[in-house]
């Protein structure tokens, strides 16, 4: 049996309706059922959504018959658009906000990748964090422009919010590693945080209330051994992904951290499913692999 990976779901509505399928596994009285869009981009051997916008655009990347990574921008009508930093060997579109400025990275002629930040129709600027990172990675862009993301150097790592030109580090208190992931139109941040790896990393979300003197708040999915977060939208909706056991498969999940609601999200029929980003709207970016 074949697996292809990965059949790109774009826009999987939450409807706010009773419980069917995967999302059997919520708890206490949140409530959730999906609708499904599926897409891949033409002749692409693997297609992944990974953030949306308000207006339904899509943003990801997909892998040509040679295994080339190229970023896309799909809009709500269903047209694709291929934008591939200049002169890079390789473009993953991570992030979109509502004025369709996209965040992103780039491999060039080293084995690092890094960030940039890209304005329609074709105007590229970089993002380096500097100091002593060797890669700029920026998940995450907001309606005011805010950026989040991380940078890594040798046995070091650190998270940041960009915000017209400054920036802020981000460290929860204590952890081993910090991957900020999305930030909302309010400031929030959501990510991840490590406690430690010892031998195993032991991985939490986290919401943050602000770049600047705000709180953390740990995030953990309901009887999980591992969660992540990836996305926040103006309603402090989340969705991310958790471990049920240490090195097994993650879950996509979905919820609403703040009044205790968590449901797990599975595209019908896939064997994997993961989630990346949701809009206003509560339309998720997910990706799926699917055996044919």
């Amino acid at each position: 049996m074949k697996s292809r990976s990965a059949v790109s779901l774009a826009v999987a509505a939450l409807l706010g309706m009773l419980l069917r399928g995967g999302i059997a596994q919520a708890q206490a009285a949140s409530s959730f059922s999906f609708s499904f869009t599926s897409f891949d981009y033409p002749g692409a051997i693997s297609t992944q959504a990974l953030a949306t916008n308000q207006n339904g655009i899509v943003v990801g990347y997909y892998l040509d018959a040679n295994s080339a990574e190229h970023g896309f921008v799909r809009s709500a009508d269903g047209q694709f658009k291929e934008v591939d930093y200049p002169g890079a060997v390789g473009t993953i579109l991570l992030g979109i906000n509502d004025s369709k400025e996209v965040v992103g990275l780039y491999n060039g002629t080293d084995t690092f990748y890094q960030g940039f930040i890209f304005e329609p129709p074709n105007q590229f600027t970089p993002i380096y964090y500097g100091g002593l990172a060797s890669e700029t990675t920026p998940y995450g862009i907001n309606n005011n422009g805010q950026i989040v993301g991380a940078w890594s150097g040798d046995q070091i790592q650190g998270g940041f919010s960009l915000l017209d030109g400054t920036y802020t580090d981000l460290f929860y208190p204590n952890a081993e590693f910090t991957n900020p992931d999305g930030v909302n139109s309010a400031g929030v941040i959501v990510g991840s945080w490590v406690s430690a790896c010892t031998p195993l990393c032991q991985n939490h979300g986290f919401i943050l209330t602000s770049a600047v003197d705000g709180t953390y708040t740990d995030v953990n999915f309901p009887g999980s051994v591992a969660t992540y977060i990836d996305a926040i939208n103006d309603s402090n909706e989340v969705v991310g992904a958790y471990g049920k056991a240490a090195g097994g498969y993650y879950q996509a999940w979905v919820g609403l951290p703040s009044k205790n609601q968590y449901a797990t999200l599975d595209y019908p029929g896939a064997i994997f499913t993961a989630v990346c980003g949701i809009n206003n709207a509560r339309h998720i970016a997910i990706t799926s692999m699917q055996t044919t």
